[in-house]
């Protein structure tokens, strides 16, 4: 019995480590070049597409591969619809979420604010309120940015473990648009 456990932690530990998935490094590249002012090679919505492919056929494996597809992701649509800026797809920011939590488990030290901040964006499109303090949006009638409604009820330390500024430090900088329908932002 110790010979066959000796044999399959041979095998185990003798297996290469799984590369990353080059296609995904690329695409959320491309990503954050857009974002940088770079060209666009490809639309937004051709590489979420793609992800989403990749993801399907369980291509995404590494923690470094679930970092990446998060970031592509994070980054789904905006339109306006009845004057308020509505997602074109609020669930593909809580699937980033998750792939930024399994990035972090595993490593990958740039996934820990986007944990907050997927969460913030996918709370911001879908309940009005955010968690954590990460999500701004533009006052179109001022040009102001404006935080999303805060819960109150998370604490800084909370906030710190993934490297989110202080409640108050954040209501220095930006004023907060009020809460929807009279609720309260937590605690």
């Amino acid at each position: 019995m110790s010979k066959l456990i000796s044999l399959l932690l041979l095998v185990v530990f003798s297996l290469p480590a799984r590369a990353d998935d080059a296609e995904l490094a690329q695409l959320a590249a491309e990503d954050q070049a857009v974002r940088a002012g770079g060209a666009d090679s490809r639309s937004d919505d051709v590489r979420r597409e793609k992800v989403l492919e990749i993801l399907a056929a369980g291509g995404a494996t590494t923690p470094q591969d679930k970092f990446n597809a998060g970031i592509v992701l994070q980054h789904t649509g905006l339109t306006f619809c009845d004057g308020k800026l509505q997602s074109l797809s609020a669930e593909n920011y809580l699937l980033a979420h998750f792939l930024f939590k399994e990035a972090m488990a595993g490593g990958v030290k740039d996934a820990k604010y986007l944990v907050a901040a997927s969460i913030d964006r996918y709370l911001s499109f879908t309940k009005g309120l955010q968690r954590y303090g990460t999500n701004r949006v533009m006052d179109q009638s001022t040009g102001n940015e404006l935080l999303v409604p805060i819960d109150r009820s998370i604490t800084d330390q909370e906030r710190a473990l993934y490297d989110v500024p202080p409640l108050q430090e954040l209501l220095s900088k930006y004023p907060e648009q009020p809460a929807p329908n009279g609720q309260r932002s937590g605690g």
